[in-house]
């Protein structure tokens, strides 16, 4: 079995945090940019890897998911945390997953905030920071209990004790999908390309953050080397518009699309809102994947896991 690749770790997040509080000024200040650059990457990659789970959806297991939105988009996150998450008595390795719980439960804050938020196509956001939570816990099988701790949120939507049956069976899955990555390495059979279109000037950061994140290329990589299938997608980074559709998978063009203003939300909260539209647009008919997730941007000091929200657990 693999996983791949999944950031500092959290162990690597909780010891930067905790050198924050002896150091110097600018060596605090430059911690403190590191923890939040590195949430801010967390999110994007699980929104890329999100973007893969539908295109092995639709190039691999072939499956409907036009006419069911929401089964796809829960799919969808299912197969970016299985292949973000630890492999069995591997050390615990998941700053993606962190941030993305995280960052799901602080929009489904926004959303209660802003009053209620019904889309048909998707999960609300606590629900899929819960699933997370939830999978993560049925991952563990060498008694270490190492996300014990994510008991609470996952029972926000969830009982913890169907955790690991959940995560037994979604691993069954994916393994039939994916066979030997050692074959696969040996003989890759993706065809992965990565572009990252000019930028706007109000996206010149984001788009340098993209890049230097190595979001897509690490992604490409990935693809190569562990599907044991003939997909073919571009992994692009392009502007989208005032209506951004986030990430974003487009199945007649066989593309994965990054928005750079995404990138820019999560960096600076939204002051590239009024930028028009690209000359090529992002947004398709049949674009699976975007979602309007809006949250405050902050200097997130990541936590080994995250504490529980304050509600009452489901």
């Amino acid at each position: 079995m693999f996983r791949f690749r999944s950031g500092l770790g959290i162990a690597g997040a909780v010891a930067a945090c905790l050198a924050l509080a002896p150091a110097p000024a600018q060596a605090q200040a430059d911690a403190e940019t590191q923890a939040e650059d590195q949430w801010v990457t967390g999110n994007l990659t699980f929104l890329a890897y999100h973007e893969l789970g539908h295109l092995l959806l639709d190039q691999v297991m072939r499956a409907d998911q036009a006419n069911n939105r929401l089964a796809a988009e829960q799919s969808a996150d299912d197969i970016a945390t299985w292949l973000l998450s630890p492999d069995p008595g591997q050390p615990v390795d998941s700053a993606e997953l962190v941030a993305a719980m995280e960052g799901w439960l602080e929009s489904a804050d926004q959303r209660a905030a802003g009053g209620p938020w019904d889309n048909p196509h998707y999960p609300d956001d606590e629900t899929r920071a819960a699933r997370i939570a939830c999978l993560l816990i049925g991952s563990d099988t060498d008694g270490t209990n190492a996300f014990a701790a994510l008991k609470p949120i996952a029972e926000l939507h969830f009982q913890a004790s169907e955790c690991r049956s959940d995560y037994q069976q979604l691993d069954r899955d994916m393994e039939a999908v994916f066979g030997d990555s050692d074959v696969t390495r040996a003989n890759p059979q993706a065809r992965v390309q990565v572009f990252h279109d000019p930028a706007p000037p109000a996206l010149a950061d984001a788009r340098e953050f993209l890049i230097n994140s190595r979001v897509l290329y690490d992604l490409q990589k990935d693809l190569v080397e562990s599907i044991g299938a003939p997909v073919n997608v571009v992994l692009r980074g392009a502007a989208c518009g005032v209506d951004s559709p986030g990430f974003q998978y487009i199945p007649s063009r066989r593309e994965i699309v990054a928005c750079y203003e995404e990138v820019d939300w999560f960096l600076f909260g939204d002051p590239a809102a009024g930028t028009p539209a690209a000359q090529r647009g992002a947004s398709s008919a049949d674009a699976l994947g975007a979602r309007p997730r809006r949250i405050t941007p902050r200097p997130v000091q990541m936590q080994s896991p995250p504490p529980p929200p304050p509600r009452t657990p489901r």
